[in-house]
């Protein structure tokens, strides 16, 4: 089935069923036109919200009413293009989809200034003396919040105008990066050329034979080694552009521009940074292990995704993983795992691959209809963890949803990523049960353990690289693509230990990241698989009351400010204890490695020479 070449082919329980949001695109086109015309009728009540309380509360309604139309037409559009790309009329409903948001958008502006021209007492008062905007308490908690980062209706406006000249930095990345460069070619472990690209390179790196590797990692750095200036000068703009909108707002600095909008204090960004350091040696610790299984004196970068073990090819069919996913995720209770079992039969799903379809997988929740998970079946393990992750986002969404008022079901992009690792811990835990196999213990471990260490310590360096960056943008330093590749090589060595050899390939790696251009976002990957593994736990050990505070946290939504929606599921992110918890998971797989890999006979007896601890 995985074959098969075209839609028609595959059998409709494995495709996602839009009729649940239109039954055709005619009924999608008709809602289009009724919502254009709606939209004026919007712009016409600017200036009526002084009238009092139950007008501000009609507008606000009539506003998420909109909004709800908007998002339903946006889903249908996106997901009927990406069903198959090469459609010229999905890819038009799509653009139409995208301009319709833009015109709903500028229709509704001017309601946040205008509830900005109360004074912060009336707009609480407000709130008290008509309890239907309660739905809406968030939104206005978060305007005043907002207020001293507001500026005149002239610098707005002149904001406003500036956002799209200010991506101009991050788009001449992606083309450079994505469209100007070209890698060259490495002599494979059959002898075959092998033209590298991105998507090929993580693959080369899993090569046994270490020439592939090596090969692989110079042609691949050596454009970013060649164009690092380019990459430099690139890099600078986009952090003065942050730097420029942080002060344009009034923010101390862009990491406080960054977090305070979502009420994140930026201590969370220091106190994750010195955990992390602090829980450096258990790194070390799998590094050492890993060089002493490979055999070599020294690690170089190209040997750190090497697979330990080589595991014979499991295939896995859609519906042996679906059963897989849904027993080990049993200890989230009954009521999760049949909501889940009923949504994948009920066509949530749409699971395979067929020419022109949208890769990789993703889930969108459509508020009062259902989420929707695109797939592209590949039968490895890796698949069935996507499918895991995915239905953790579909779940959020759909307890969200059913428990919250739109305004407040919509999770924030802080807590996003804890409920579908959530499914993964929960996954791996399942799977290592099950496997009495030292050496399917030994992949299960080191796959974790891979993901907490590229998710956690990776992604927290690129964190303290980043604040680094821009302190000294903001200082007025100027930063050369020499003294990036210094700072980096400086980052890389400290969070990689003595077993790893730092070298001008990886010190020029700040180059090539994608997510620099968007400020102080990736220590949110690190923060997530630290709360998912510190919950995963706690809901494992069947602790009195973890598995109910996690569901009431997947029905929350964002009714609170993220921080306190953790808290209240048990994770506090502002505590030590937390990382201890997530932490102590990490060292006990190491651990657990390590006897797997003792077990195999790859390690001596006694687990690692007294040089490799």
């Amino acid at each position: 089935m995985a074959q098969a070449l075209t839609r028609e082919a595959i059998p409709e329980p494995y495709r996602w069923n839009l009729a649940d949001l239109f039954p055709s695109p005619e009924d999608w086109e008709a809602e289009r036109q009724a919502l254009l015309a709606e939209l004026p009728k919007l712009e016409a009540l600017r200036g009526t919200l002084h009238q009092g309380p139950q007008q501000v509360l009609q507008v606000l309604q009539f506003a998420d009413e909109l909004d709800q139309r908007v998002s339903k037409l946006f889903a249908y559009a996106l997901l009927a293009r990406d069903e198959d790309t090469r459609v010229p009329e999905a890819a038009q409903r799509y653009e139409q989809a995208v301009a319709l948001a833009v015109a709903a958008g500028r229709a509704g502006a001017w309601i946040t200034p205008e509830l900005l021209s109360f004074s912060d007492d009336e707009l609480r008062a407000m709130l008290e003396a008509e309890p239907r905007l309660a739905p809406f308490r968030r939104a206005i908690e978060q305007a005043i919040r907002s207020r001293p980062h507001t500026r005149s209706a002239e610098v707005e406006e002149l904001l406003a105008a500036s956002a799209q000249m200010a991506q101009a930095t991050g788009n001449a990345f992606h083309f450079l990066d994505n469209a100007d460069i070209t890698y060259g070619t490495v002599v494979d472990e059959d002898g075959s050329t092998v033209e590298v690209t991105k998507a090929r390179y993580r693959l080369l790196l899993e090569r046994r034979d270490r020439r592939v590797r090596q090969a692989a990692y110079e042609v691949f750095n050596a454009p970013y080694l060649a164009h690092q200036h380019t990459f430099a000068a690139l890099l600078s703009g986009s952090v003065q552009r942050d730097a420029f909108y942080a002060y344009a707002r009034r923010y101390p600095s862009a990491l406080h521009a960054a977090l305070e909008p979502e009420n994140i204090p930026v201590e969370l960004y220091s106190t994750l940074i010195q955990a992390v350091r602090d829980h450096l040696p258990v790194l070390y610790r799998y590094f050492a292990l890993r060089k002493q299984v490979l055999g070599l004196d020294r690690l170089r970068m190209y040997d750190l995704v090497v697979p330990l073990v080589l595991m014979p090819p499991r295939r896995y069919t859609y519906d042996e993983a679906r059963e897989i996913v849904l027993a080990a995720l049993q200890p989230l209770g009954e009521d999760y795992v049949q909501a889940l079992a009923e949504g994948l039969a009920a066509r949530w799903v749409d699971v395979y691959e067929t020419p022109g379809k949208r890769s990789g997988g993703y889930s969108l929740g459509v508020y009062g209809v259902h989420p929707y998970i695109l797939l592209n079946w590949g039968e490895t393990q890796r698949d069935v963890f996507t499918l895991a992750h995915e239905v953790g986002h579909a779940m959020h969404s759909l307890f969200s949803s059913r428990t919250q008022p739109h305004p407040t079901a919509e999770y924030t992009i802080f807590v996003a990523e804890v409920a579908s690792t959530v499914n993964e811990r929960l996954l791996t835990a399942a799977l290592l049960e099950r496997a009495d196999d030292p050496q399917m213990r030994a992949a299960l471990l080191t796959d974790s353990i891979e993901t907490f260490r590229t998710t956690v310590y990776r992604q927290t360096m690129f964190a303290e690289f980043e604040r680094w960056l821009h302190e000294v943008v903001e200082r007025g330093e100027g930063v050369s693509a020499d003294r990036l590749c210094r700072q980096y090589a400086e980052l890389v060595a400290a969070y990689h230990g003595p077993d790893v050899e730092v070298d001008a390939q990886v010190a020029v790696e700040w180059s090539r990241i994608p997510h620099f251009y968007r400020a102080f976002y990736v220590y949110q990957y690190a923060t997530g698989l630290i709360a998912a593994t510190a919950l995963a736990d706690a809901i494992r050990a069947g602790e009195p009351g973890a598995r109910e505070r996690y569901l009431t946290f997947l029905s929350s939504g964002s009714a609170k400010d993220s921080l306190d929606l953790l808290r209240d599921a048990g994770v506090d992110l502002l505590a030590s204890e937390t990382y201890e918890r997530a932490f102590g998971v990490f060292a006990q797989e190491v651990t657990a490695l390590e006897s797997a890999l003792r077990t195999l006979g790859l390690l001596p007896a006694d687990g690692l020479s007294s040089e490799a601890h």
